[in-house]
Parts: structure tokens; C-alpha cells; sequence
């Protein structure tokens, strides 16, 4: 009986360590079609690490959102300094943490259709279409596989810390990294990251025969304290309808001025 109890005693003892091992230890999930937000240092404090965080489905940026990360702003200066954001790198002259936001359609529908940032002041206009994404398609796809592999980092919702020369970690495929041919995933030029305090446009960019021009859909823009916001730019269906609702308002307010005109000079 004292054997048996001590049995049950101890495997009450080992599945609570284990319990408690797997809830400081927890993975991320990624899936296809899911927004990374990604950052790197490309000088000072840090340069060994890169960060990435899954935002979750790129279809939900269709509205104005603060996204619920955590305290980021903790996480961010513990491996990347408390001057993370302010900090310059003396030979670029930006910031030196760098950072940007992608996605992929990958799997879901194997389209390989693109969604990326890119800073409208080194390229005002959206990123190019191209008949054949696979390349950056491939690459994001293995950077969100291999974030999986992380533990998240402690006060974040699910923030990891990757070595920056691990292989496909985000920094592996940025510029100067070893996947990415010397542009942002091999696909963008000369980077899709931007400066922690620039708001970076955010485009999408299916795969077209022929090649075009992807579309703008919205803003990213990041806060010192670790705050990451989107900012959806309305469909031109929608100018429209704000258009017609403007002339409808100022036809309305001249109906009134008329009539207020007319009542007065009828007492006259």
C-alpha cells in the first residue's frame, strides 16, 4: 500500500515538473497566410540576435488595428539595449534596428501572391508584380516554419529571439544575411525594412503573368514604447462613396441656405 502510494506520489510529482516545464517553454504557431513582424540590429547592441512575431492572418489588416503583443518594449531592450529605438547606426545613418512585415500565400492556395512592407521614402510606389514569386514565397514560408522552433520570449504574447546566422531566421534572409541574395528575401531591392520610427507602407502583390504593380492597403507604424499599429488606407469604392456622401452633405447645406433666403425676403 505505502509502495503504491509512493508510486502515484511521484508521478503527481512528475507530471507537475513537467507541467511547469511546458508552460515556460511555450512554441509559437505560424501559419500560412499569417503576417511576421521582423526586426533586426545592424549595429550596437544585439547584432548577434533578430526578432520575429506572428501578427496573425494577413486578411484581417481590412481594418484600422493596435495589435496586443505584450510588453515588448521590455523584451526589445533586454537583448537589443534600452536604446533600441533611438539608437543610429553610424554607417547608414537609420536606426539600427531595422524592421518590416511580411506574408505569403504559400500553401493555402498556392499562389504565391506576396504581401510586404517597404519604406515609401526609398520607394514611393508599391512593389513590382512578377509572373514567378516562388523565391520570396519559399523564403517566407521557411522563415515562419522555422520560427515554430523558438520559445517565446517571457512577457510576450509570442515575440521569439533568433540567431541572427541561424539558418532561414528573418536576419538570414535580409540584406548582408546568407539567404537573402543581398536584398530583403530575395525579392525586394534594395530592402523592404525601414527605420523604427518611419511608417512603412504595406502592400500586396499577387503573382501576375506578364508582371504590373501590387497595390497599397495600409501603414505600419511602431512606437517607442513597443506599440505596433496598421493603419488600412480605404478602397477606392469607398472614396467614392465618402465623394458622393460629400456632395450630398454640401448639396443638402445649399438647400437650406436657399431656403433660409427665400423665407426672409418673403417677410421682406
Amino acid at each position: 500500500m505505502k509502495k503504491t502510494s509512493l508510486r502515484i506520489s511521484l508521478l503527481v510529482i512528475a507530471l507537475s515538473v513537467f507541467s511547469s516545464i511546458s508552460s515556460f517553454a511555450q512554441l509559437p504557431s505560424y501559419n500560412d497566410m499569417d503576417a511576421l513582424f521582423g526586426f533586426r540590429a545592424t549595429s550596437g547592441t544585439g547584432t548577434a540576435f533578430c526578432g520575429v512575431i506572428d501578427l496573425g492572418p494577413v486578411v484581417n489588416l481590412n481594418h484600422n488595428i493596435t495589435f496586443s503583443l505584450g510588453n515588448i518594449s521590455s523584451y526589445m531592450a533586454a537583448t537589443w539595449g534600452s536604446d533600441w529605438y533611438t539608437r543610429m547606426d553610424p554607417t547608414t545613418l537609420g536606426t539600427s534596428i531595422q524592421w518590416a512585415v511580411v506574408a505569403t500565400d504559400a500553401t493555402t492556395n498556392f499562389t504565391n501572391n506576396l504581401w510586404s512592407t517597404r519604406n515609401p521614402a526609398v520607394r514611393p510606389v508599391p512593389w513590382p508584380t512578377n509572373g514567378n514569386q516562388a523565391i520570396g514565397s519559399t523564403n517566407i514560408d521557411s522563415t515562419g516554419s522555422t520560427y515554430t522552433g523558438y520559445v517565446i520570449a517571457p512577457g510576450t504574447n509570442n515575440a521569439v529571439v533568433e540567431g541572427a546566422q541561424d539558418a532561414n531566421s528573418w536576419a538570414f534572409f535580409q540584406p548582408g544575411g546568407a539567404g537573402g541574395q543581398g536584398i530583403s528575401f530575395g525579392t525586394w531591392n534594395p530592402s523592404n525594412e525601414g527605420n523604427t520610427n518611419t511608417m512603412l507602407a504595406f502592400d500586396f502583390i499577387p503573382q501576375t503573368p506578364g508582371g504590373g504593380q501590387g497595390t497599397q492597403i495600409g501603414f505600419f507604424s511602431w512606437a517607442s514604447n513597443g506599440t505596433l499599429s496598421f493603419t488600412v488606407i480605404p478602397e477606392p469604392s469607398t472614396y467614392r462613396m465618402m465623394a458622393l456622401g460629400a456632395l450630398g452633405l454640401l448639396g443638402a447645406m445649399i438647400l437650406r441656405r436657399r431656403r433660409s433666403a427665400r423665407a426672409y425676403a418673403s417677410k421682406l
